[in-house]
């Protein structure tokens, strides 16, 4: 029960330590969009997710012919297990 109510009190403590930062880090963010309004640029959220995606997308054209090879030696390798094992 004593170990319990410690990990309880961490949790709680770092969660409240947490909204802390974020709430101070809001303040800082929404100066920020607003000076990046100024200069007609996008929110910083919107163009994180936009360069992820970017990147994502690269990614996944470069690594494509390596899946369908992954998933044809996934099943050789099956293959090959179930003869070996009912030998």
């Amino acid at each position: 029960m004593l170990r319990g109510l410690m990990v309880g009190a961490l949790a709680f403590g770092a969660a409240f330590a947490a909204e802390r930062q974020f709430k101070l880090v809001g303040k800082d963010l929404a100066r920020y969009n607003k000076m990046r309004a100024m200069s007609g640029d996008p929110p910083l959220f919107a163009q994180l997710v936009k360069n992820g995606i970017g990147q994502l997308k690269k990614y996944g054209a470069s690594q494509q012919g390596q899946a369908f090879g992954f998933l044809g030696s996934l099943q050789s390798d099956a293959v090959r297990y179930f003869k070996m094992r009912n030998m």
